[in-house]
């Protein structure tokens, strides 16, 4: 009676892991799904902001 106690115990908390398990790993890919969208278009925008910079030496040509 013991062993089939301890069994069901067992099952139950094995289930229950498993369970959780899967809804952690559902919720996080949904929430890394979405910060990554976020994050890609943010650093779209810091690129397009770095590609305007021209570098070099400055000389003004306006009273030549």
């Amino acid at each position: 009676m013991k062993q089939l106690l301890t069994t069901i115990v067992a099952l139950f908390v094995g289930f229950f892991v498993l369970v959780s398990s899967l809804f952690f790993a559902i919720g996080f890919s949904i929430v890394g799904f979405f910060m990554s969208k976020a994050y890609g278009k943010k650093a779209e925008q810091v690129m397009d902001r770095e590609a305007r910079i021209i570098e070099g030496e400055y000389s003004d040509v306006t009273n030549s």
